[in-house]
């Protein structure tokens, strides 16, 4: 565990440093040494170690002052502080956990003490970041569509929120689209679900490839697709929607030996039109949607 972790040692006293830096060097521990709580202000944010063993009492700023200032640095508030300190007054080490420090050694030290607790730490940090990593990843997993790796129905619709608070700081506009494949349910008749799946996926693909970086697509359900186009008034929303419909009319999908022609139909909505109400804009957009079922299907309805 020891491998890669960075260790920050702030002191003035050379020889404690001296002391520290070898016993924890024989751990495999890489560490980097501050004279002062100014210059460790200074380095730790860039060093950005996985532990700091810090001295109350040091020229200029001291310990307490230092570790305060370090818990207000975002990229570094979250590394554990261990003062190492001849300071044993009750209300020192009080106010040491006060500011924020994790475990407090009194001087002196017994190195395998040192090293045991530096230890402890230094686990405890890589379990928190383990399970921080699983929960950001568990998140992910929960916005995911699992089928075509589109966004799903509880993502788009915080993009929406977050397109919308935009919209409305600098007075923009956004526009969605809402396409569904036609006749979807006599692919999964005649050919199988597994067909089924196969054309989900390829136009998830397609639907990807024809906007933009910024613009969003996302998996509403079944067989329909929600796409939000931000810095897009209708007439453009409509061109780009137009633009899918053509690449999709003349794309054949194929799975096994069967080849099917799809087509899609696509209602468009603008922010505009319902007062910035993201509710009427989607019901807005299924309603065209299935105007455009209505007049033959393969169709962009936006009024």
């Amino acid at each position: 565990m020891p491998q890669n972790s960075q260790i920050l040692i702030v002191d003035d006293n050379h020889s404690n440093v001296d002391v520290l830096k070898r016993s924890l060097e024989t751990k495999g521990y890489g560490i980097s040494i501050a004279p002062s709580g100014e210059v460790a202000l200074k380095i730790a944010p860039k060093l950005k170690p996985d532990l700091i063993l810090m001295d109350l009492m040091m020229p200029g700023m001291d310990g307490f002052e230092t570790c305060k200032k370090i818990k207000e640095l975002p990229e570094i508030q979250d590394v554990p502080i261990i003062f190492v300190t001849g300071k044993t007054e009750t209300e020192d080490i009080v106010k040491a956990f006060r500011v924020g420090g994790v475990d407090y050694i009194s001087k002196p030290f017994r190195e395998e003490e040192i090293q045991a607790r530096v230890a402890a730490q230094i686990r405890i940090r890589k379990l928190i970041g383990e399970k921080e990593k699983l929960i950001q990843e568990l998140d992910l997993i929960s916005r995911i569509d699992p089928l075509t790796r589109l966004s799903n129905r509880r993502d788009i619709q915080e993009v929406l929120g977050r397109e919308l608070s935009r919209c409305q700081r600098y007075e923009n506009e956004f526009s969605i689209i809402m396409g569904d494949i036609d006749f979807f349910k006599k692919v999964n008749d005649q050919y199988g679900h597994d067909m089924g799946d196969n054309v989900l996926k390829e136009v998830a693909g397609m639907l990807q490839n024809e906007v933009r970086k910024i613009d969003k697509v996302a998996r509403w359900g079944g067989e329909e697709f929600l796409i939000v186009l931000p810095d897009t008034d209708l007439p453009g929303a409509y061109r780009v929607a137009e633009k899918i419909r053509a690449a999709v009319e003349l794309r054949e999908s194929r799975f096994d030996e069967a080849i099917v022609k799809l087509t899609m139909s696509f209602g468009v909505a603008g922010i505009s039109e319902v007062g910035g109400k993201i509710e009427e804009m989607i019901k807005l957009a299924d309603l065209r949607l299935y105007k455009a079922k209505d007049q033959g299907r393969n169709k962009v309805v936006s009024d």
